[in-house]
């Protein structure tokens, strides 16, 4: 019988998001091994439960032979991506997950990532285990809406879409300058792990119609560590009802 070896890291320290750093260890298995046609199961087992949204658990595992592309196999704890085969399954809740192959193949030889998203102290916080390159989301900026503007209100929104990892910040800036009005208010939806293995998420900015109407342009920025900061600048006269 053909032996393989499937590799697993540990994950001790993670990535963060918020004013305030919060920690989560992931905890994985050294190594296991299986014939081919054997069944192994590979635990993720993490010191906070991941975050439940929309009747999932925010949870993924990756695949990554002999250094190349992590490759998204699960998403969401359970739901396999397009084109994985049937022979992965992934299951668990809360802090608990198994990712199970059975029918074990030689090409499954590989090293196996869980990622996990957390909500800690009004605070998002993701586990970042895959060998993975930053990639920039793509920004768009939504102007408010007449029927708005007309009750005397102004809601900008800005898209950030297929970005990696998913600490990212959102900012915005209203002609150059940093947002600072008391009347101004801000706020941020939490990251949503995508299918590809990529997070999108979003962040709007409200103010008052009359001081919307004053302002040359609002700019969404997004930053991450070292990386360019990446920035979609509105200009108010370009909107059809300001």
């Amino acid at each position: 019988m053909t032996l393989i070896s499937v590799l697993i890291w540990t994950l001790l320290c993670c990535c963060f998001t918020g004013k305030s750093r919060g920690q989560v260890t992931v905890t994985q298995p050294g190594a296991v091994s299986s014939a081919v046609g054997g069944s192994v199961s590979l635990s993720c087992r993490t010191s906070r439960d991941v975050y439940y949204y929309g009747g999932y658990h925010s949870l993924a595992w990756y695949q990554q032979r002999d250094g190349g592309t992590p490759k998204l196999i699960i998403y969401r704890a359970i739901n396999r991506q397009s084109g994985i085969p049937a022979r992965f399954t992934g299951s668990g809740s809360k802090s608990d997950f198994t990712l199970t192959i059975s029918g074990v193949q030689a090409e499954d030889a590989a090293v196996y990532y869980c990622q996990s998203f957390h909500y800690i102290n009004s605070q998002y916080v993701f586990t970042h285990g895959v060998d993975s390159s930053d990639v920039a989301p793509t920004l768009t900026v939504l102007p408010p809406s007449s029927e708005e503007l007309q009750q005397g209100k102004a809601t900008l929104m800005c898209l950030a879409n297929k970005g990696f990892p998913s600490d990212w910040s959102l900012a915005w800036k209203v002609d150059g300058s940093s947002s600072s009005s008391s009347s101004w208010e801000e706020s941020r939806s939490p990251g949503v792990l995508e299918k590809d293995g990529h997070y999108s998420w979003s962040s709007t900015l409200r103010l008052p119609a009359d001081q919307w109407r004053k302002v040359g342009s609002v700019t969404c920025e997004a930053t991450q560590g070292s990386q360019t900061p990446l920035s979609e600048t509105l200009r108010r006269d370009q909107c059809s009802q300001s």
